[in-house]
């Protein structure tokens, strides 16, 4: 047992101490090589009973160039999105709504479990009917890995191969978009998205995308010598394909059970996302005991993971100051961390737009991931300066209303000059120049990128490439006079996001 502990230390730190060096699979020859980019929409929808999945084609050169796909889910009042895992590391981005989720880390102890005591407001599960035949004084109480609590703005991350869940307990829908990252080094099947059901019996995401690319697993299916009746594989849970004798003797429960856990008693409706009768009972905080800290002065700072240490007495505030990747081992780090709107930006001009930053630094798990994000809000007529990412591809989300586009690639040829509008999505390659030029009063956008700690260069304002080179080198480079290169160092005093220009007086100035 004292090996086994030891192991699993090892394994923890080995993971979140060395998560600063990610790496990514190379693509094909030319598959960045572009003479027109396309903006992006879904075209295909799976209807569920408590929600909806829309998916973009991972097939389109864009995708494959970045190595990702790309997904949106949509759950109702008490859906619940049955739990899976998947081939890829996952950043889900909550653009709407609220609720729980969880993630299940293998190995990890059930850290949640319903008090003894009286006046403890946890709500907790049926006991099983194993439990239930016995003495009704030694039934089990329900114990299960952290619930988290989810907001809109939150970016969530799921490593490879964790099972992930979510539920929606409020009125409003809740929309997620969800980045997987096939590129990934933790991907060792080939760069196709997939994703392994824990329950149901539905149809797989990008099933339809793989039947279209010609593409089948690499792997022999075998038909079972225990059932007489042929296996359908397609669509099915991952415990659809076990033997019923199998699963009765893993689990040690009859066969009715079985066949549920196989979804063998499903509705063709109820899909990948369930409506909850009467609500999801789960075993959560009680509110009492959060009230009674003092509250955060935003609401994203609340940091659940640090309130529940210093609850439990495991770290102090000394420990948390310094990590070296031991104190926030696998099974304790943060998964989660508000990127939306926030009172304190990493970029903001008023009369421009905000922009704020989530990476490893702000999330340490990322850095095992390889991946990160941004959130950004341009006003009417503002701009983004020309810029591009040193170290990473760029997946640009609309989520709110529109703005202009331009991106030139590495000849100089503008290869994206359109209107992106709410709901496109728009790959950037590493080091493709871009900006955007907002055409409504905010334009509101999500952009993920395929490294842990991106770099962004500025082409223009304050401190970009320009303003940094010596004056002479401006206007030898460009054969202008020297007041002129330095007008083009120094007039733009704004470093990323520019307000509204006046073109008109700029003329009658010179």
């Amino acid at each position: 047992m004292a090996k086994l502990l030891a192991l699993s230390l090892c394994f923890c730190v080995l993971v979140l101490g060395a998560s600063s060096v990610t790496f990514r699979q190379g693509g094909e020859e030319n598959e960045c090589q572009f003479q027109r980019l396309n903006a992006q929409r879904p075209d295909n929808r799976i209807e569920s009973e408590g929600g909806y999945i829309e998916t973009w084609n991972p097939n389109n050169q864009e995708f494959q160039c970045a190595g990702v796909a790309l997904s949106r889910t949509v759950l109702r009042r008490n859906a619940l999105r049955r739990p899976f895992y998947s081939n890829a590391p996952l950043e889900i981005y909550v653009q709407q709504g609220s609720g729980y989720f969880g993630l299940i880390f293998p190995g990890c102890p059930s850290t949640y479990e319903e008090p003894a005591q009286e006046g403890r407001r946890y709500q907790s599960q049926k006991p099983s009917r194993r439990f239930q035949e016995q003495d009704p004084s030694q039934q089990q109480q329900d114990s299960h890995q952290k619930v988290h609590r989810f907001d809109e703005g939150d970016l969530i991350a799921v490593p490879t191969g964790v099972a992930f869940w979510m539920y929606n307990d409020q009125d409003t829908d809740v929309v997620t978009v969800t980045l997987s990252d096939t590129s990934s080094i933790h991907n060792q099947l080939d760069q196709f998205p997939r994703r392994f059901h824990l329950a149901g019996n539905q149809e797989q995401e990008f099933l339809r995308y793989q039947q279209q690319q010609g593409s089948r697993p690499h792997y022999r299916q075998i038909s079972p010598r225990v059932r007489g009746e042929e296996q359908e594989n397609e669509g099915n849970n991952i415990f659809s394909g076990f033997a019923q004798e199998f699963l009765q003797h893993a689990f040690q429960v009859d066969r009715e059970t079985v066949q549920n856990l196989r979804g063998e008693n499903e509705r063709e409706e109820e899909g990948a996302i369930v409506t909850v009768r009467g609500g999801l009972r789960i075993l959560n905080p009680d509110e009492e005991d959060e009230s009674s800290r003092s509250p955060p002065s935003r609401r994203e700072e609340f940091d659940e993971d640090r309130y529940e240490r210093q609850q439990r007495g495991k770290y102090d505030e000394n420990r948390r100051r310094y990590k070296n990747g031991i104190e926030e081992t696998i099974c304790s780090a943060s998964v989660k961390k508000n990127l939306g709107r926030s009172s304190n930006p990493d970029i903001y001009n008023p009369q421009a737009g905000s922009l704020r930053s989530v990476n490893e630094l702000d999330l340490p798990i990322l850095g095992w991931l390889g991946l990160s994000a941004q959130h950004g809000t341009l006003y009417r007529n503002a701009m983004f300066v020309p810029h591009y990412t040193l170290n990473a591809h760029t997946i640009v989300v609309a989520l709110n209303g529109r703005a202009h586009v331009q991106v030139v690639d590495s000849d100089g040829n503008r290869v994206y000059d359109e209107e992106l509008q709410e709901g496109h999505v728009l790959v950037v390659p590493q080091n493709f120049a871009v900006a955007a030029k907002a055409q409504s009063e905010n334009y509101e956008y999500l952009a993920f990128k395929t490294d842990s700690r991106p770099s962004i260069a500025n082409l223009a304002g304050e401190n970009s490439i320009i303003d940094n080179l010596p004056e002479e080198v401006v206007a030898n480079s460009y054969r202008l006079p020297r007041e002129q290169a330095r007008q083009l160092k120094n007039n733009n005093p704004f470093k990323f996001f520019v307000p509204p220009f006046d073109h008109q007086s700029m003329r009658e100035v010179a």
